[in-house]
């Protein structure tokens, strides 16, 4: 549980952190990239920790804190229920398809890395 406790919390302050310096890279995009790449980046983490780390204390903190704390459903459906409140379905739209498919890509890739 230690392990859990202490990687959510660095994971969670290097979302905080990365989500906080994209922004300011793309504040003047209409689609929130920022949490759209950190999803994406801890979907590739996630898939390269799973693949690679053996030892169930390193995979809780990787995996379960680290990679729970990094990456954000609850702020993805947030954004995108403020995207179909805005009337920008395009923008909703695309929104979902890159998280999603950009997750699922990106554990795809992560796992390839791995081997």
């Amino acid at each position: 549980m230690v392990s859990v406790l202490l990687g959510g919390a660095v994971g969670a302050v290097a979302r905080y952190l990365l989500g906080e310096l994209l922004l300011t890279i793309t504040k003047n995009v209409k689609l929130p990239l920022s949490i759209v790449s950190i999803n994406i980046i801890g979907a590739l983490l996630l898939g390269f920790c799973v693949t690679t780390v053996s030892n169930e204390q390193l995979l809780l903190f990787f995996a379960t804190g680290f990679c729970g704390g990094f990456t954000t459903f609850s702020t993805f459906s947030v954004e995108a229920v403020q995207l179909i409140q805005k009337k920008q379905y395009l923008m909703f739209l695309l929104y979902i398809l890159l998280t999603i498919s950009g997750g699922i890509l990106g554990v795809f890739i992560g796992k390839l890395l791995a081997t």
